[in-house]
């Protein structure tokens, strides 16, 4: 079965102002795009012809221009649906997922992928991404200390997205957190001199620190923020 028939056959189930791109990996991802986001639905693999998993992520743009400003936007993930979690009580529907891995190499395997797409589309992504339409709906969930929580909240560098979400919304506690953060740093150096993992990590902290000085916050602080919103499906 041709990409172009499968991708065909794909942006019929896809939100409106969706639009299909073939990755360097060779998988299939449906993206919706404006100025300061990206969604994403994870479609299946054109290497091996299957359907392996559904999963709808974001990359919200305003921290990753920062965080990743060279690669490719369309590959970096902020935020992905299994965040759901770690801060709702709320589980994804196995009865969809439980039904992969799915054929792409015939035209009734495929109907059936499109009609579990377009069934995880309806009950978990289109909540998903009602939910996060913006940074500053990560706040509520940022005033802990747990970096562990911190770490399970984002798709990687947990800590260093905090960092980057405080300046951007001028938290009054920025500050402090980046000047705490530097003191672990240097302790752990002091007695971890020859560690390179410890050493890339700080030298990436710096970088970001340095970046943020130069950047002006895109929204005044407002205690308001801290309100969490309910999660609705």
């Amino acid at each position: 079965m041709n990409t172009e028939f499968i991708i065909k056959k794909f942006e019929k189930m896809l939100p409106n102002n969706f639009f299909i791109k073939l990755m360097e990996d060779a998988y299939l991802k449906g993206f919706f795009e404006d100025g300061k986001i990206i969604k994403g639905i994870f479609l299946g693999s054109i290497d091996d012809l299957l359907t392996t998993n559904i999963i709808a992520s974001i990359n919200f743009k305003e921290i990753e221009n920062i965080l990743h400003p060279h690669e490719d936007q369309f590959s970096i993930t902020t935020i992905n649906i299994n965040i759901n979690k770690h801060l709702f009580n709320h589980k994804i529907r196995e009865s969809t997922l439980n039904q992969l891995p799915v054929s792409l190499d015939n035209e009734a395997d495929i109907d059936k992928a499109c009609q579990l797409i377009q069934q995880y589309i309806e009950q978990e992504a289109i909540p998903f991404f009602n939910y996060w339409q913006d940074i500053r709906d990560f706040l509520p969930f940022l005033e802990t200390k747990n970096n562990g929580f911190i770490a399970d909240l984002f798709s990687g560098d947990g800590f260093y997205k905090k960092v980057i979400i405080w300046k951007l919304c001028s938290h009054p506690g920025y500050n402090e957190l980046i000047e705490e953060m530097f003191e672990i740093f240097m302790q752990e150096l002091k007695e971890s001199p020859k560690d390179k993992l410890l050493k890339k990590d700080y030298d990436k902290y710096i970088k970001i620190i340095k970046t943020l000085e130069k950047t002006k916050s895109l929204y005044e602080w407002d205690k308001k923020y801290l309100i969490q919103k309910p999660y609705i499906k």
